[in-house]
C-alpha cells in the first residue's frame, strides 16, 4: 500500500485492555511486536498488531474460510503481498486467517453455541499461499463484535526467508474503533469494503519488511532451478518418504489444485523440458488388472500415471521403455515419461500376491486429470469389437465369457443416456451373440458396455446412415 508518510509514536491506551492482551498473548507463546520502520517518502511498511490469545497452529490449507451455510454477511478480501518496496511481489508467502464468528465467538478456544454448521474443528480459520504475482485471496464471513472490540481478522504473513508479520485487518466506518488503540494505530490496514449481489468486498496490500524474491514454483529445494533434483523430491513427498514444511508443499504443487501428485509431476517436466507443441491429448482410458497383471488401454498420449493401491503384493517387474520411470510403494505405484517418444505400453507391470487399485490417475502432457475405468478379473469375460462397424442398422455384439456370473450389456448414446439393455441376467460360460437394431437412430457415436461383478468393458460404434 503506498500512502504519505507518516511517524510511527505511541499511543496511551487503557491499562486493562493491554494488560490482557499482552498476558494473553505471553500465554499464547508470543509477545507484541514492535511497529516496522517508515522506508522513504511513499512506501509504508505494514505495521504490526496483536496476535491475541485465539491463535491455533495447524489450519488447513484453502481459500473458502467460511462454510457456505455459516451464519454471516458473505465476505471476500484479496491483496498482494509485496517486498519493502510496496512494489515487487513475493510469491509463496503464508497466509494464515483467523478470527471471531457472527456472534463473535471463536472456534475451537471457545465453546460457540452458534455458527460452524459443518462441525469443523477449524471453523474461521484457514492459511494460504501468494501466488507469483503476490496476489493472496480469501472467502469468509464479517465478524461479529466482542470484548468491546472493532470487528476483525487477524493476520499472520510468514515470508519464504520466515521474515514473520503478525496484523490485523479492520473495517472502515467502524464506530468502535474511535476507542480502541490498536484499531486507531492501523491506518495502513483499514479495509474499505463494497457491496454487491455475492457480498462484501474488500482489498488490502501488505508490505513486508523483505527483499525475499518468494518461490518458484517447482523449486521445492529452493536452489533457484527446477530440475530432477526436485522431481526426486516431489516423488519422496507423494510416497510419503519425505515429510515436506509448509513452503514446500506449495513450491511441490505446482498445478496449484492443494494436491501433490503426478500432475505436478508432469508439469514439473514442462517447467525442465519446455512445453511439448505436439502431443495427442489424453480423452479416455481404461486399467485392467488380473493375473498377476496390470494392463491399460488410452485413446491419446500419456505422459503419468499414478495408482492408489492396497493389499498384499509384490511387484516383479514393470515394462516400461527406458525413458519411463517407475515408483512404488506399498499404497502408491507411478510411472511418468521423463521426456522422450516412446510411448506407455499395453502392459505395464507384473506383480505376484493380492492387489487392489481403489483408484487412479491418468495425464497426458497438458497435466489435465483423468481417472481410468478399471476391469477387475481379466480372464472372466472379453468383449471383442462388434462388427461391423461402422454399422447400418444392425450390429453384432459378441461375449466371451470364461465363468458362470451375473452380466449387463447395454447401449448407450454419446450423452450417457441409456437405450438398449441387449443382455441382463446370468450367463453361462462360453460365445454369447446379440444384435441390436438402429434403425430408429440417428447417425452418431454410441457405445455398447458390458458389466459384471468385477469387470466392464466399454466399445465404442458408429452408426452411418
Amino acid at each position: 500500500m503506498k500512502k504519505n508518510p507518516k511517524k510511527v509514536s505511541a499511543k496511551a491506551s487503557p491499562i486493562s485492555r493491554k494488560e490482557f492482551i499482552i498476558k494473553s498473548s505471553i500465554l499464547a507463546g508470543t509477545t507484541i511486536l514492535i511497529p516496522k520502520i517508515v522506508l522513504g517518502q511513499e512506501c509504508i511498511l505494514t505495521t504490526d498488531d496483536i496476535l491475541g490469545p485465539y491463535f491455533v497452529e495447524g489450519a488447513p490449507i484453502r481459500t473458502i474460510i467460511a462454510h457456505s451455510d455459516e451464519p454471516g454477511q458473505r465476505l471476500f478480501v484479496s491483496g498482494r503481498i509485496l517486498q519493502n518496496d510496496c512494489e515487487t511481489p513475493i510469491s509463496g508467502a503464508m497466509v494464515e486467517v483467523w478470527h471471531a464468528n457472527d456472534a463473535g465467538c471463536y472456534s475451537i478456544n471457545l465453546d460457540c453455541t452458534t455458527g460452524n454448521p459443518e462441525n469443523d474443528d477449524y471453523n474461521l480459520r484457514g492459511k494460504m499461499f501468494s501466488n507469483e504475482s503476490g496476489h493472496y485471496a480469501f472467502e469468509t464471513i464479517l465478524p461479529g463484535y466482542y470484548a468491546n472490540r472493532p470487528k476483525h481478522i487477524h493476520i499472520k504473513i510468514t515470508t519464504p526467508n520466515e521474515e514473520v508479520l503478525i496484523s490485523q485487518i479492520y473495517f472502515e466506518g467502524d464506530p468502535l474503533c474511535e476507542t480502541d488503540s490498536w484499531c486507531q494505530d492501523a491506518e495502513d490496514r483499514i479495509l474499505v469494503l463494497q457491496e454487491d449481489n455475492l457480498g462484501l468486498h474488500g482489498e488490502l496490500d501488505f508490505n513486508m519488511n523483505s527483499a525475499v524474491n518468494g518461490i518458484i514454483l517447482g523449486d521445492v529445494n529452493f536452489d533457484g532451478n527446477v530440475d530432477v533434483q526436485d522431481i526426486i523430491m516431489v516423488v519422496g513427498i507423494i510416497l510419503d518418504n519425505i515429510q515436506p514444511n509448509d513452503f514446500q508443499m506449495y513450491a511441490a504443487d505446482v498445478n496449484g489444485d492443494t494436491e501433490i501428485d503426478i500432475l505436478d509431476i508432469i508439469s514439473m517436466l514442462d517447467i525442465i523440458l519446455g512445453t511439448r507443441q505436439a502431443f495427442q491429448p489424453l480423452i479416455r482410458g481404461e486399467l485392467k488388472i488380473g493375473s498377476g497383471l496390470v494392463s491399460i488401454n488410452t485413446v491419446g498420449e500419456v505422459a503419468g500415471i499414478q495408482l492408489f493401491t492396497r493389499g498384499n503384493f509384490k511387484i516383479k517387474k514393470h515394462n516400461l521403455p527406458s525413458n519411463w520411470t517407475f515408483h512404488h510403494s506399498n499404497k502408491i505405484i507411478l510411472m511418468y515419461n521423463q521426456g522422450g517418444n516412446q510411448i506407455v505400453p499395453e502392459q505395464l507391470f507384473e506383480f505376484e500376491g493380492n492387489m487392489e487399485i481403489i483408484s487412479n490417475i491418468i495425464t497426458g502432457w497438458d497435466a489435465q486429470r483423468l481417472e481410468a475405468d478399471i476391469n477387475l478379473n481379466m480372464q472372466s469375460f472379453d468383449l471383442p469389437d462388434p462388427y461391423p462397424n461402422p454399422f447400418n442398422p444392425t450390429i453384432n455384439v459378441v461375449l466371451n465369457q470364461n465363468q458362470s456370473s451375473s452380466m449387463k450389456i447395454i447401449i448407450y448414446d454419446i450423452k450417457g443416456r441409456e437405450l438398449k439393455i441387449l443382455f441382463d441376467g446370468i450367463m453361462q460360460p462360453g460365445r454369447s451373440s446379440f444384435t441390436w437394431n438402429a434403425t430408429i437412430y440417428p447417425t452418431g457415436i454410441y457405445f455398447v458396455k458390458a458389466i459384471s461383478k468385477n469387470q466392464k468393458q466399454v466399445k465404442k460404434i458408429i452408426l452411418v446412415k
